[in-house]
């Protein structure tokens, strides 16, 4: 009897030491494939993980034929056809992103068609790009009034929703890309909860870039860059750190800017290539200042009280999944928008090169003014806009992507 229990408990304890083992809906290459095509996604990892997603969380056999809604519909006992009865339920999105830039061109390529897709119609994505609804204040102030349902922010929307994660946005915090895509992955999750307790649902992550300092004049020290006429719109932190460099910048909202540049109100600023070549604000600018000062987050997220009141036309909790749908697509997607910011990132800085836009590089003696001006500004706001222990997580994850 000894013996058996003695091989029982080794038994136990080999099975106790195998990995669990989640059995998968398989897809075929050609499947990935035929999805990557229909929502014009390149990367193929990427499109994989989206079909494997599809398949074990909702059950589906074939991602090209069948979709999500008939799976909620069943759920909610209920039908598409029943749901395509009621008026779709509506997101809509407002954001400063240019059309013709990666931030919106990835949105209706890929994230649209796939949620009008998987909904049969039963969700109304729609997109307002270019400021056409204001700045990222007018956004959220749109959103508080039922007006707009959701933002594409920049780092101004980003922290004004959700004021801590201004630490992402410190002076020469990170040196590059990688860098910024250890903490916005390995913060994720942390980032989403900081959503979920102001009231929003984080449905994407992505980069609004990093914003170099542009200028009409040969500014070669920052003696002459003091001198300027230097706008901010970028937000405390922006501020911050420029009132401790010395300068006194000057307040402009972000569809004002492309005026005041031409009008001369402003000459200097801050902003990523992206936009400046979106607007075409940079033929009217002849300098950019290296490395790049700020770097900024862009974050896509939805009034979470707006879908719940959605719960008085659909059944309960069905417009919750949908967003849960959107936010998991866009989460796995991710990696290629990104990597498509970054790419159209090199190509704008190209472009200006060839334009005749001139690179300039400070001097020893005023990079370190800069870097100290920047962990002054650090340890000035901590505490004060963002805790101790979030900048802690920050800086331990850049290390970990750090040589």
């Amino acid at each position: 009897m000894i013996k058996f229990l003695m091989k029982v408990c080794m038994l136990m304890t080999i099975i106790s030491v195998i990995p669990s083992v989640t059995f998968s809906e398989e897809a075929s290459p050609h499947e990935v494939a035929t999805f990557a095509s229909l929502f014009k996604i390149r990367n193929m990892k990427v499109a994989r993980n989206i079909v494997h997603e599809l398949k074990n969380k909702y059950g589906i056999k074939d991602v090209t034929k069948e979709r999500v809604i008939d799976v909620l519909a069943k759920k909610y006992h209920t039908s598409v056809e029943q749901l395509q009865k009621i008026e779709p339920i509506r997101i809509n999105i407002g954001t400063l992103a240019p059309a013709n830039t990666p931030w919106i061109k990835d949105a209706i390529d890929t994230v649209v068609p796939f949620l009008s897709w998987e909904s049969s119609g039963v969700v109304n994505l729609k997109i307002y790009a270019g400021g056409v609804m204001g700045q990222d204040a007018d956004i959220l102030r749109k959103m508080h009034l039922g007006e707009l349902q959701g933002c594409g922010c920049s780092a101004e929307g980003f922290v004004d929703a959700v004021p801590e994660l201004a630490v992402l946005t410190l002076p020469l915090l990170f040196k590059n890309y990688k860098q910024v895509d250890c903490v916005l992955d390995g913060l994720r999750e942390d980032i989403a909860t900081r959503f979920a307790q102001h009231g929003y649902v984080l449905v994407g992550l992505i980069h609004a870039g990093f914003f170099y300092i542009f200028t009409k004049n040969d500014v070669t020290s920052l003696d002459q860059l003091k001198r300027q006429k230097m706008m901010t719109w970028f937000g405390r932190i922006e501020t911050a750190y420029l009132n401790e460099l010395g300068i006194k910048p000057i307040p402009i909202a972000v569809p004002n800017v492309l005026s005041s540049i031409q009008t001369g109100v402003i000459n200097v600023g801050t902003a990523p290539p992206i936009w400046l070549l979106g607007t075409q604000a940079f033929i009217y600018l002849r300098y950019y200042l290296i490395p790049p000062v700020f770097y900024s987050p862009a974050g896509i997220f939805i009034d979470k009280k707006q879908i719940d009141k959605e719960d008085t036309r659909f059944p309960k909790g069905l417009a919750d999944d949908v967003v849960t749908l959107m936010a998991n697509f866009i989460r796995i997607y991710e990696p290629e928008w990104r990597d498509d910011v970054e790419s159209f990132d090199e190509k704008s800085m190209t472009v200006f090169k060839g334009e005749g836009l001139q690179e300039i590089k400070l001097d020893d003696h005023d990079m370190d003014t800069l870097r100290v001006a920047a962990e002054k500004t650090k340890k000035k706001l901590t505490g004060e806009i963002y805790s101790k222990e979030l900048l802690n997580k920050v800086m331990q994850e850049i290390k970990k992507c750090s040589p």
